[in-house]
């Protein structure tokens, strides 16, 4: 696990311009939705006595009348989105099934006071068909940097682009397994929340019931993160082997998970550890930067900018660690293959 973090980082080192080309790709895909939201709130905002006070802080009485009079995907402008909110607010989208374009998502359970829970996604469909987008862009990068990492040494704009396109086909093929295999763990969910759910009405205690919904969200998260693990060696098996059938690619991933978990699973974990680490690094910062104008709004963004930069460069040591992890035990295994031994000519 230890070879797979360093190789990791030293692939990330070897080709440190990979993050902030996919920092620009990020930042132009929310683009599509940033510029229109900044018309949208320069239009709100005009000629109104809350543009000075938002342009110091926040006006939580104007938003909140604003907020009120919005539908569709600008309803999603909430305070919970700034700070660390966006972490749990995807996590929580996640596991209720809304990413990706709300597939997984099941109709709400009857409430206890007769009503019903409404059916409607709590993301709108612009926010999830963006989401939509992004995976694709995901599937034709990825092809591009997993080649670069299976060659070594560094990377060109040329070799990037030339992997992307001809991975791309099988890459989206293993994308279309795991979100078959995640829909079949959200359908297997349903009937495990209603068993819980009885299972925390009958505890005796209050931290009973939360214990009980608790671990059911963890085995849930847990069988999900399995999933992107497997798919990542998967995506890896196809380029490094030159695979042509992502079906076979995937159960070729998960035997090599399996029989490698403690490595597999470790480098997972704790790359994901990094991620939270992260994520709470900067919570502390943003906490204890005050924003009071212009010029500490633009600090906190490039604050804000960083943590994505953050991220998406664990994101890359984590595929490189991968890519090292599965090349290093893939030719161990070949070596310790006996060759068989040809009989002499008579």
């Amino acid at each position: 696990m230890g070879d797979a973090i360093r190789g990791g980082f030293r692939a990330l080192r070897e080709n440190w311009g990979l993050a902030p080309l996919l920092l620009i790709v990020n930042l132009l895909t929310a683009g599509l939705l940033a510029a229109p939201m900044v018309k949208v709130l320069e239009q709100a905002l005009k000629n109104t006595d809350a543009a000075p006070r938002m342009l110091e802080g926040f006006d939580y009485p104007w938003w909140s009348a604003w907020s009120d009079a919005q539908s569709g995907w600008t309803s999603a402008f909430r305070p919970d989105i700034f700070g660390v909110g966006f972490a749990f607010k995807n996590v929580d989208l996640l596991l209720k099934g809304y990413f990706p374009a709300g597939l997984f998502v099941t109709p709400a359970r009857e409430e206890p006071d007769g009503g019903s829970g409404s059916r409607e996604p709590r993301a709108d469909s612009v926010i999830l068909a963006l989401g939509v987008l992004y995976m694709v862009e995901q599937a034709f990068l990825t092809g591009g940097i997993l080649g670069v990492f299976r060659q070594g040494g560094s990377w060109t704009s040329r070799g990037v682009l030339h992997g992307s396109g001809f991975y791309f086909a099988r890459l989206v093929r293993v994308t279309l397994v795991a979100l078959g295999l995640d829909y079949a763990i959200f359908s297997l969910n349903v009937p495990l929340t209603g068993w819980v759910d009885e299972r925390a009405r009958d505890a005796v205690s209050e931290s009973g019931a939360l214990a009980w919904q608790m671990g059911r969200y963890a085995l849930l998260l847990l069988a999900l993160l399995f999933v992107h693990m497997v798919s990542s060696y998967a995506k890896i098996i196809v380029v490094v082997e030159q695979r042509l059938s992502a079906g076979l690619a995937f159960l070729s991933s998960l035997s090599f998970c399996l029989g490698n978990l403690l490595r597999t699973g470790g480098h997972y974990l704790a790359m994901a550890a990094m991620g939270v680490g992260l994520t709470a690094l900067w919570a502390v910062v943003d906490s204890q930067w005050l924003v009071t104008g212009f010029p500490t709004q633009a600090v906190a963004l490039l604050l804000a900018e960083g943590l994505i930069l953050g991220r998406i460069a664990l994101r890359l040591a984590l595929l490189g660690g991968q890519v090292a992890l599965y090349g290093g035990t893939a030719s161990r295994v070949r070596a310790e293959v006996p060759r068989p031994q040809m009989e002499p000519m008579p």
